[in-house]
């Protein structure tokens, strides 16, 4: 990171701000889709996030790496979302609810279809409830394919405090995938994640 751009980009220097995030703009928008797995919803959150930068870009004192500032920021991003999606749904299915008709899912697939969604879906959720530290490890290196090492110097923590996080999250998702009932054995978080995307 060029320390000389970040300090003018803190004073409010607009073309200063562009050029110190244009390398980080792919970072984030692979952040929020590993959150949210929409792109239209991604492209959203990581507009949000740019935004969230530079308004508390002043505010930034080097505690952790810039990277993972800007990571964390994405991720919260989209966890708001996340969030205000869940609730607005809620809000405009109920008064059907209320009145007895419990929408269907508006595209029903196939039966194969239908498991593989509910098992992203309830992997998603699964992440979303792990700690942020846990979290933040997991989805760099399992997800981004972001080596330890990296991902270490990113959030600014050993490599076996990646690791040890990452393990810990492992068997967290293992542990509450199991207790809702899954359909079949899950397998890797990032499998599963690639074959939703294709």
């Amino acid at each position: 990171m060029d320390e000389l751009l970040l300090r003018r980009a803190q004073r409010g220097d607009a073309d200063a701000f562009e050029q110190l995030m244009t390398p980080l703009e792919n970072l984030i928008w692979r952040v929020c889709w590993h959150y949210t797995g929409h792109r239209e919803t991604a492209s959203d959150c990581a507009q949000e996030a740019m935004i969230r930068i530079w308004r508390s870009l002043e505010g930034y004192r080097g505690e952790c790496a810039f990277e993972s500032w800007v990571y964390r920021i994405a991720a919260n991003c989209s966890m708001d979302a996340m969030r205000k999606k869940k609730r607005d749904r809620s809000e405009s299915i109920e008064p059907l609810r209320e009145a007895g008709f419990d929408p269907a899912d508006p595209e029903p697939g196939t039966e194969e279809k239908v498991i593989a969604a509910e098992q992203h879906q309830r992997l998603r959720k699964c992440i979303a409830r792990l700690p942020e530290d846990q979290r933040e490890a997991l989805v760099m290196t399992q997800l981004e394919g972001i080596s330890y090492e990296e991902a270490a110097a990113r959030l600014g923590v050993s490599e076996g405090t990646v690791k040890s996080r990452v393990n810990r999250a492992k068997q967290k998702l293992k542990e509450w995938m199991e207790e809702g009932g899954e359909l079949s054995a899950p397998g890797s978080v990032q499998n599963s994640e690639r074959r939703n995307q294709s």
